[in-house]
């Protein structure tokens, strides 16, 4: 099967390092049980901040997150489910095109709309949607996986001390009812904030890139919840190898 055009793909990734949250030893940065008032808290540096955010996000099982980037070739749209384990499950929207994506036991698949295969694979386009119909198609090339190792994505974001620049603490907000402090980074290629909760265990909630070339936000929820995923039956799965 020809390779995808997934170009877009790079710039969640680029949002995510960009706006991750730096900090030394995991253990050291949590605050949320320490009995520090929630006041303190957001009273604290933005590395401070950071760090926290890194150390109590790193020590989750699961979460959800969703959003939307923009890059200069097209937009991402993702809302994803996964867990530390590898399991996920949700969709990933680039341009007008959106595949589904689940992964359990180490496999991986996505399953594309006609539109996604239309926009990523224009030459073959018809050869393929009459060849996958309806089926999973295995990420052979883990175009996809990259969002459903909850690990391997914390890595990605959550940067070791000496990797990310510095990061400031600009006052109190409100996320879907929530107090959270903002911390902010600026690098060469633009402005970043992410949101942290300032009670109990100090998530971080949101990330955005308001300003530079590849525009965003990402949410982040459902911290601990159960990722139900159900590998899909042999009869339901096509190999691109094959194709």
């Amino acid at each position: 099967m020809t390779s995808l055009r997934l170009g877009a793909i790079a710039a969640v990734s680029a949002l995510l390092l960009a706006t991750g949250c730096g900090g030394g030893d995991d253990s050291s940065g949590s605050s949320g049980d320490s009995g520090d008032s929630a006041g303190d808290f957001a009273q604290q540096s933005g590395d401070e901040i950071a760090a926290a955010a890194k150390a109590d996000m790193k020590s989750l099982d699961s979460m959800t997150y969703s959003g939307e980037i923009n890059s200069t070739d097209s937009s991402v749209k993702l809302d994803i489910q996964a867990s530390s384990d590898g399991a996920c499950t949700g969709t990933i929207g680039i341009g007008a095109g959106t595949a589904e994506v689940l992964a359990v036991d180490g496999e991986n698949w996505f399953r594309p709309d006609e539109a996604f295969w239309r926009e990523q694979a224009p030459d073959d386009a018809d050869t393929i949607i009459a060849a996958v119909g309806d089926k999973w198609v295995i990420d052979n090339d883990e175009n996809f996986s990259q969002f459903c190792d909850l690990n391997a994505f914390f890595d990605n974001i959550f940067k070791d001390e000496g990797d990310g620049g510095e990061y400031t603490a600009t006052g109190t907000d409100e996320v879907d009812g929530q107090e959270v402090v903002k911390v902010e980074q600026s690098d060469t290629d633009g402005s970043s904030v992410g949101y942290v909760l300032v009670e109990g265990k100090h998530y971080l909630v949101r990330i955005e890139r308001t300003e530079g070339d590849q525009p965003g936000q990402i949410d982040f929820s459902g911290f601990d919840e159960d990722v139900e995923v159900e590998a899909p039956s042999a009869d339901q799965v096509v190999d691109p190898a094959t194709l």
